[in-house]
């Protein structure tokens, strides 16, 4: 598919500094890669150009997608942590998150602390931790960055990129945020491209209002991609609305490309049980209209609300595929959470478990937090491109009664008791 007039500005822009604002489905990726193979055209040296995601997996995409190994595309991290190893001998082993003394709690408030660069209150378990990794000769992902910042700032020579692309901006901490601002000179122009409405990671200290102070720092000409060519219009419609009760600087609305209009269903079940052989009946007719398993997910909020579907299906032998089988991925259906299926997209997506308490979370009571957890309905609700189905049961395994979630309404869905035809 050709180009839209939105997407060539970007790729043959002459702005020094410039912010994508691009809504979910709307073709981002390829207007880097777009704007990096013009750039090679125009005779620019590779090695020249720095693009900074926020997964391997994007890394790796983009690199396959732009054909050329000899460009660096990297995660902070890897690019942080290969420069620190030309410097000097960094030779420390990388902490993984498995076998250690702290709670998954403490790790996140360990980071949230450090990509603050310690300005936030430093959590009691801090000064044992460090020990911890000093003892193992360790660095955990936030050293990497700390350090490469730390040697950025005592080096004379630094390395100068004449052009830097930074996806995901949305996913930015402050930490990375001076990592990015370290690397650029006079000479160096800038491509952030980003979607405040999916900023999904503020529990790892991402903060979607750096967007505004990368804008106001570099005096940053925003551009915006509206057009989705992912989800059809009646997905894009909900989508709107229920994103719309969010507090935005940088408001959009999104455009379906494809005009399809398809009915967006909320199923109440009485439980549980109900619910699993439910989810089982819908599945099986989607693959009997030639629908694929692989392009089927069932998402959710967290593992626990999934685990009853997860019994259910293996009891019955059915077959699906989450982040703990990646051998299986072609051939079954997805359970992921929400966070897992960031950046994917499938014809079928069934949302599992919108109960108040569950989705949003109970923890959240704040504002700030209940507009992170909106956002994440957001990144959920586009994920499908044809069919979007909601789920939830009126009592929970306890027999306690619950009542749905308030992004159905806001949604602008009407809930139905589901019988089976």
């Amino acid at each position: 598919m050709e180009l839209n007039e939105y997407q060539k500005k970007v790729v043959y822009t002459k702005e020094c500094f410039l912010f994508l604002l691009a809504g979910a489905g709307s073709g981002k990726t390829r207007v880097v890669i777009e704007r990096i193979k013009h750039l090679i055209n125009q005779g620019v040296d590779q090695k020249d150009m720095l693009a900074l995601t926020f997964t391997h997996k994007a890394s790796k995409e983009m690199q396959s997608r732009i054909g050329d190994e000899t460009l660096a595309i990297h995660t902070f991290h890897q690019f942080c942590l290969q420069s620190l190893k030309k410097e000097n001998s960094y030779n420390y082993q990388i902490f993984i998150e498995e076998e250690h003394p702290y709670s998954k709690t403490e790790l996140l408030d360990i980071q949230v602390y450090k990509n603050s660069l310690f300005k936030l209150k430093k959590p009691k378990i801090y000064e044992s931790y460090q020990r911890y990794l000093k003892s193992y000769h360790l660095k955990d992902f936030d050293d990497i960055l700390i350090d490469f910042y730390k040697m950025m700032n005592q080096k004379k020579k630094k390395p100068k990129y004449k052009y830097i692309f930074v996806d995901e901006f949305q996913d930015t901490n402050h930490l990375q945020y001076i990592i990015l601002k370290s690397l650029i000179t006079k000479d160096t122009q800038v491509l952030c491209v980003g979607d405040p409405d999916q900023s999904i990671y503020k529990f790892r200290g991402a903060e979607p209002k750096i967007i505004n102070a990368f804008i106001k720092d570099y005096n940053a000409k925003v551009e915006m991609l509206t057009i989705n060519y992912r989800s059809n219009a009646t997905i894009i419609k909900h989508a709107n609305r229920l994103i719309k009760r969010n507090y935005r600087t940088l408001k959009k609305d999104l455009n379906a490309y494809n005009q399809e209009t398809k009915h967006i269903s909320s199923y109440i079940f009485m439980q549980v049980d109900q619910e699993s052989e439910t989810i089982k009946n819908i599945i099986h007719e989607h693959i009997k209209k030639g629908i694929k398993p692989k392009e089927i997910a069932v998402l959710y909020r967290n593992h626990y609300r999934s685990y009853h579907l997860k019994n259910y299906l293996k009891e019955i032998d059915f077959s699906y595929y989450d982040e703990y089988h990646p051998f299986a991925q072609n051939q079954n259906i997805h359970m992921l959470t929400i966070h897992q299926a960031k950046g994917l997209e499938f014809e079928v997506v069934i949302i599992l478990g919108l109960e108040s308490n569950i989705f949003p979370s109970c923890k959240i009571n704040q504002k700030q937090y209940l507009e992170e957890e909106r956002r994440l309905m957001f990144v959920a609700m586009t994920r499908a491109k044809s069919h979007l189905i909601f789920t939830h049961t009126r009592y929970n395994q306890y027999l306690q009664r619950q009542s749905p979630s308030l992004f159905i309404r806001e949604s602008g869905i009407k809930s139905k008791v589901y019988k089976i035809e």
